[in-house]
């Protein structure tokens, strides 16, 4: 029985820039990927590398992205920053819109119901249209609406989708499970600047203007809080069915607009995967354990 691996990606923002460097590294090591499942900025990274992109061009346009490449005015009214800019550039770097259907490798992208509360697991149709409500954070980009529902992020109910990458499996070879949490780090309040960022250049004075706007300290006040609940939400799912594997990415510091600083998230991403190799070669070559041996060790830890 051949083992597969599946991929789940958490959101974050430009910390999901990190996943980046976790799949150079399961390049790197000649671990396969098979099935990825993705929420937020995790969504927009699984997308881009189920649609054949290597890691490193996928960093590569990491790199090159800039806050100017997506900052525009919203005129729905329900969010701070447009979201037409993002559309094109996803477009561009996608080759066009394409179906879930017409990508190298399976995908699921989740994405929450901001009018019934209910958890969308997106896995048919737009791929580029379902990579715009996975990342649709509230407050900051408008919701979307796919197939009459009003679609938000999908960290609102699952940060990392390590159960929806277990369901892809269906009825045929299990799946091991690789997820990757991208956490955020605390290292000043709310409103101060933070050790590391760039002072020069356009980027830094765009995101300085942001900051200095009379929105952002409540914006981050909400990022944080998100943040605290997001966690405590993985906490739970992990006693209930964890994955096979849980690299965690603690990443100081790091805003969801904060794209000119790839490098360090992806640097950030490498170094917590190749504390890993071990562990992911063996799941790469061990057969997975049957449904009811999992659930028989989920029960024996739960005692």
């Amino acid at each position: 029985m051949d083992t597969r691996i599946g991929l789940a990606l958490s959101g974050g923002g430009a910390k999901g820039f990190a996943h980046i460097g976790v799949l150079k590294v399961l390049e790197e090591a000649k671990i396969p990927v098979h099935v990825l499942a993705g929420t937020s900025m995790g969504g927009v990274v699984a997308a881009i590398y189920a649609a054949g992109h290597p890691a490193a061009e996928i960093e590569q346009i990491a790199r090159s992205l800039r806050l100017l490449d997506i900052v525009q005015r919203d005129r729905t009214g329900l969010g701070l920053i447009g979201q037409d800019k993002i559309a094109n550039r996803l477009r561009e770097i996608m080759g066009g819109d394409p179906s879930f259907e017409q990508l190298r490798l399976p995908l699921a992208l989740v994405a929450s119901d901001l009018e019934t509360g209910e958890e969308v697991v997106i896995r048919e149709g737009s791929v580029v249209e379902a990579m715009l409500a996975t990342m649709a954070v509230p407050i900051l980009f408008p919701p979307v609406e796919r197939q009459n529902r009003l679609l938000v992020d999908g960290g609102l109910l699952n940060q990392v989708p390590f159960d929806v990458v277990r369901q892809m499996a269906g009825g045929g070879t299990p799946i091991r499970v690789i997820a990757v949490h991208t956490l955020q780090g605390f290292p000043s309040k709310p409103g101060e600047p933070t050790a590391g960022e760039s002072q020069q250049g356009a980027e830094s004075v765009l995101r300085l203007l942001i900051r200095r706007s009379r929105w952002a300290p409540m914006f981050e006040v909400a990022e944080r809080s998100y943040a605290i609940i997001s966690r405590k939400q993985v906490e739970r799912l992990m006693r209930q069915e964890p994955p096979d594997l849980m690299i965690e990415i603690t990443l100081d510091g790091i805003g969801l607009l904060d794209l000119d600083r790839a490098s360090v998230c992806v640097k950030a991403g490498e170094q917590a995967a190749r504390q890993h190799i071990p562990e992911m070669l063996k799941l790469r070559d061990t057969p997975p354990p049957s449904w009811l041996a999992r659930w028989w060790h989920t029960m024996i830890e739960k005692l």
